[in-house]
C-alpha cells in the first residue's frame, strides 16, 4: 500500500471512530432527554411525593437492568457471542436475570408496602420489558451501531408519553399510569430494536449444551460491579425516604433530573470506551491508561461545567424551578451542584473500570467497588439521619466513585501496564474473544 493509501485508510478509521463515539454520546443524551421528559411529566402530574415514589420504582428497575446489562451485555461484548454454546449461555442467563430480578424487586416493594398489588404487577411488567430492551441495546453497542439506539429510545419515549397523555384525558393520572406507560414504551423499543438488528444478531439458538460457565466466568463479576452503583443509589433513596419522607426525596430527585444529561453522557461514553478498549486490545496498556485519564478529566470537567451553568441559572432565576418542574418544587442550586459533583466523580471511575474490565480484571475492580460503595452508603446514612442538609446526600455518594476510580487507576491499571512494559501489546484476550463477532459485522 502506498503512503497516501495508508494515510487515507488511517483518516477513514479516525472518522469512523469519531462517528461511533458521537453516536454513543448522542444516544445517551437522547436517552437522558427521554428520561427527563418522562420524569418532568411525572413531577407536574404526580407532585413531589409521587415523583419520589416513581423515582424509587425507576431506581429499582434500573438496578435490576444494570445487573442484567453487566452480566449479559458486557459478556456478549467481550466474549464471542456468535459461537453457539456461548450464545445459548447468554440466552439462558438473560432469561434468568430478566425474570428473576424483576420478580425479586417488585415483590420487595410489595412486601414493604411501598406499592399496592396492581402497581407491583405493573412494575414487574415494566422491569421485564426494560431488561429485554437493554439486552437488545447492548447488541447494538457491541457492534458499535450506536445511532440505532436513538430510534429505539424515541419509540419508547413516544409510546410512554402518548399512553400517559391519553390516559389523563379519561381518568386521573396515578403511579399506575406511569408504570403502564413505561412498560408499553419499553415493549415498543424492543420491537424497533428487533427490526433494526442484523439477522445474525437477533437469531436464537438451541439452549442444549449452553456454556453457562464461560458466560458466568466473566459476567458474574462484571454484573455485580455494574449493579453496585444503581443499588447504592436505590439504597440512598430508601434512606432519604425513611429519614425525610417522599416529598424531600422528590425534591432531591428533581435536582438530579436537571443534571441527568451530564450523568448519562458519562455513562454513554463509558459504554463506547468498553467496546473501544476491547477493539484496541493489541495497543500498549500504558497508552490506553493515558487515554482513559484524558477521558476522565474531560468528562468530569463537562459534568461540573454543566452543573455550574444550571445552578447559576437557578440562583439568578429562583422561580425557574417551578416553571420547569412544576408548582410546589423548590430546587436548591446547592443540590444541583452536589449532583454535578456526583457526575464528575462517576467520570473519574467509568473509563478506568471499563479498561480494567476489557483486560479481564473485573474481579479486582468488583472488590474495589464494594469497598467504595460501602463508604458511600455509610456517609449517606450519616447525612440522612443527622441534622445535616439533605442536599449533601449526592456529595456523600460522590465519595465512593471518586475514591474507587483513583484506586483502580493507581493500584490496578498502572502496575499492570508496568508489568507488561516489556511486551508492547500488553495482556490480550484470547483470539476467539472479540467485541464484534465475525469480520462481516465488525464495526
Amino acid at each position: 500500500m502506498t503512503p497516501e493509501g495508508r494515510v487515507e485508510g488511517l483518516n477513514r478509521i479516525a472518522t469512523q471512530a469519531r462517528g461511533r463515539a458521537a453516536g454513543a454520546v448522542v444516544a445517551q443524551v437522547w436517552q437522558a432527554a427521554a428520561s427527563f421528559l418522562l420524569q418532568l411529566l411525572a413531577a407536574r402530574l404526580l407532585g413531589a411525593s409521587g415523583l419520589g415514589v416513581l423515582a424509587l420504582c425507576l431506581g429499582v428497575i434500573i438496578m435490576g437492568t444494570a445487573v442484567t446489562s453487566g452480566f449479559v451485555g458486557d459478556s456478549l461484548t467481550v466474549l464471542d457471542r456468535h459461537e453457539r454454546a456461548t450464545r445459548a449461555g447468554l440466552q439462558l442467563w438473560a432469561i434468568a436475570f430478566t425474570v428473576g430480578g424483576s420478580l425479586l424487586t417488585s415483590s420487595a416493594l410489595l412486601i414493604t408496602g411501598v406499592l399496592e398489588r396492581s402497581d407491583a404487577l405493573l412494575l414487574l411488567a415494566a422491569s421485564i420489558a426494560f431488561s429485554v430492551e437493554e439486552v437488545l441495546r447492548r447488541l447494538f453497542m457491541a457492534s458499535q451501531r450506536f445511532w440505532n439506539l436513538v430510534l429505539v429510545d424515541t419509540a419508547a419515549l413516544v409510546v410512554s408519553i402518548a399512553f400517559v397523555v391519553i390516559s389523563s384525558l379519561t381518568a386521573p393520572v396515578t403511579l399506575s399510569t406511569f408504570l403502564g406507560g413505561i412498560a408499553l414504551g419499553q415493549l415498543a423499543g424492543c420491537l424497533v430494536a428487533l427490526v433494526r438488528l442484523p439477522v445474525p444478531e437477533r437469531r436464537l439458538v438451541s439452549i442444549r449444551r449452553a456454556d453457562l460457565r464461560a458466560v458466568a466466568g466473566f459476567g458474574i463479576w462484571r454484573g455485580a460491579q455494574v449493579g453496585i452503583t444503581p443499588t447504592v443509589l436505590t439504597g440512598a433513596r430508601v434512606l432519604v425516604l425513611a429519614a425525610a419522607g417522599s416529598a424531600a426525596l422528590g425534591e432531591l430527585e428533581a435536582a438530579r433530573m436537571l443534571v441527568a444529561p451530564a450523568m448519562l453522557v458519562v455513562q454513554g461514553f463509558g459504554s463506547y470506551l468498553l467496546t473501544s478498549y476491547v477493539r484496541d486490545q493489541s495497543r500498549p496498556l500504558g497508552e490506553l491508561v493515558r487515554r482513559a485519564t484524558r477521558s476522565s478529566l474531560v468528562l468530569a470537567g463537562l459534568a461540573l461545567g454543566f452543573g455550574v451553568v444550571v445552578a447559576t441559572t437557578l440562583a439568578v432565576l429562583p422561580t425557574l424551578s417551578e416553571k420547569v418542574v412544576g408548582p410546589g418544587f423548590i430546587i436548591e442550586p446547592g443540590a444541583v451542584l452536589a449532583w454535578a459533583g456526583y457526575s464528575a466523580a462517576a467520570a473519574t471511575l467509568q473509563p478506568f473500570a471499563s479498561l480494567a474490565a476489557a483486560r479481564r480484571r473485573q474481579r479486582v475492580v468488583f472488590g474495589v467497588r464494594v469497598a467504595d460503595c460501602g463508604l458511600a452508603t455509610l456517609l449517606v446514612a450519616a447525612v440522612a439521619f443527622s441534622a445535616l442538609p439533605i442536599v449533601l446526600v449526592p456529595v456523600a455518594l460522590a465519595c465512593g466513585p471518586f475514591v474507587g476510580g483513583m484506586v483502580v487507576r493507581r493500584f490496578i491499571l498502572l502496575p499492570l501496564a508496568s508489568a507488561a512494559h516489556e511486551d508492547p501489546s500488553g495482556p490480550t484476550l484470547p483470539p476467539s474473544s472479540t467485541a464484534t463477532g465475525p469480520s462481516t459485522y465488525t464495526a
